[in-house]
């Protein structure tokens, strides 16, 4: 039988669990439609039905706030992003995936992708010591765990994983930041897809390509030194 004590205190803790919820969901909400500059903490505490007060039991400011939804957003992705590339087969599969999974992420959700990068300070303190510096060893744990299933030529990890990071940090921008045209929407003119190509698809497909090329050289042992051409200009 469970003692009274203890049914109150877990009573509690879902309210404290439910009352946190509230907020980041009215947060969510209202960054998406109105933007994170425009929006006050007394919009977000309005938005719920808790009392004014309660916001600061569980954030101290609007950026701890814009914090709190960016590594809930980041750990939920690098789960999606670790079943992705753990199941995949081939390094096709383990790049293309993993970037498409990203990128349609970003496209889902642009406006939050938007503030992160509108917000670099607060993303870069999550990199070593919360959220980022997670999704990176992720990162680095699936490129030596593709190693070891034979789908990836040894490479160094360090190294592939902050390329793999720069790359899709970078596209994730251009997709977050780009509009995206219908080409059959009205006044859209015909072989106009320089918006419309900025795509999850796309840009994945771009990833790979560009990858798989320098990947798959690690698996000769033939080292390639690349010497710059000098063009020499004869003389009157």
């Amino acid at each position: 039988m469970e003692r009274p004590a203890a049914a109150s205190f877990g009573r509690r803790e879902l309210n404290k669990q439910a009352n946190r919820t509230a907020i980041l969901d009215a947060a969510r909400n209202l960054f998406l439609k109105s933007g994170y500059d425009t929006v006050t903490i007394r919009d977000v505490i309005g938005s719920t039905a808790l009392a004014a007060g309660t916001f600061y039991n569980y954030f101290r400011t609007k950026e701890e706030l814009l914090r709190a939804l960016i590594e809930e957003q980041v750990l939920t992705l690098t789960d999606e992003l670790r079943r992705v590339r753990g199941q995949a087969r081939s390094l096709d599969e383990f790049v293309h995936g993993a970037y498409l999974a990203a990128f349609t992420a970003i496209v889902q959700e642009p406006v939050l992708y938007h503030l992160m990068m509108r917000n670099e300070h607060v993303v870069r303190s999550l990199y070593q010591e919360s959220v980022m510096g997670i999704s990176t060893r992720a990162l680095r744990d699936d490129i030596r765990d593709a190693t070891r299933r034979g789908i990836m030529p040894a490479v160094d990890a360090d190294y592939l994983a902050a390329a793999f990071f720069g790359a899709g940090y970078e596209l994730g921008r251009l997709l977050a930041e780009s509009p995206r045209k219908d080409p059959a929407a009205p006044g859209a003119s015909a072989g106009d897809n320089s918006s419309f190509s900025m795509t999850p698809a796309a840009a994945a497909a771009f990833a790979t390509r560009l990858f798989l090329g320098g990947i798959q050289s690690f698996a000769s042992d033939k080292v390639t030194t690349l010497k710059p051409r000098v063009r020499v200009i004869a003389g009157p």
